[in-house]
């Protein structure tokens, strides 16, 4: 286990030890910029909300957060800032982050320095590319991870990021909104079966872990009672 008192945020830290079941997620601090060109924390954010994202060819524009978002402002966690000559991005070694020409997603502890990381440049409507000029190790409060309705990259203290790989990522840009719309609840639950650790969302709901079979129940009470609803609807 790691021990955060030695360390101060913004500076080395020779303690830091994450965990590989760690959330991919960013510090209370990250920022993020609004549909109405404020900057704002991660931790002022809500489901609903429009955000600066970038498409995977670098365009600009804005994507919706999803209530799958995840927001856990009382914990404390090891993270990396990478920094360019114009951006500081700090995030969990897990997270993943577009990184080259290519874009090829990688995670934050896979990123060199002297290694690009695009950021945004809004005057261009576009991504461009930066060098990585240092990588410090840090611990800092909160984890939260804005996960875009879209599949849009969120744009998090200036820099390109990814919740996830892009294979998840598209699949999740059609399957999210329908979830969503559909049993945002039930969604909650298959995802709380896959995952070994507390899921925090972003409305302040925590889900433990389950077992596939609570998750099986779960979807067969909803399931009885909707059909009671038609029928009593019917009957009407």
């Amino acid at each position: 286990a790691w021990t955060p008192e030695p360390c101060q945020e913004a500076e080395p830290c020779k303690y830091v030890d994450p965990q590989p079941t760690d959330p991919p997620c960013f510090p209370s601090s990250a920022t993020v910029q609004r549909a109405d060109g404020e900057t704002a924390p991660l931790s002022s954010l809500s489901a609903g909300d429009s955000i600066l994202a970038a498409a995977a060819d670098g365009t600009l524009g804005f994507d919706v957060v999803s209530s799958f978002s995840l927001a856990d402002p009382s914990a404390k966690a090891a993270f990396l800032s990478l920094t360019t000559a114009t951006a500081t991005v700090t995030l969990t070694p897990t997270h993943k982050l577009p990184a080259g020409p290519a874009k090829a997603l990688k995670q934050a502890s896979e990123v060199a320095v002297g290694e690009t990381v695009w950021i945004a440049s809004p005057a261009a409507g576009t991504l461009v590319q930066a060098p990585v000029l240092k990588i410090t190790k840090v611990v800092a409060d909160g984890l939260h991870s804005p996960l875009t309705m879209h599949g849009g990259w969120p744009v998090v203290d200036g820099v390109a990021t990814s919740y996830n790989s892009p294979a998840v990522v598209a699949r999740n840009k059609y399957l999210v909104p329908l979830v969503e719309s559909v049993c945002p609840t039930l969604g909650r639950l298959v995802v709380a079966a896959v995952n070994p650790k507390p899921m925090h969302y972003i409305d302040g709901e925590v889900v433990e872990p389950i077992s596939l079979l609570e998750v099986a129940a779960a979807v067969a009470v909803t399931a009885a009672a909707t059909l009671g609803v038609r029928k009593i609807t019917a009957r009407k």
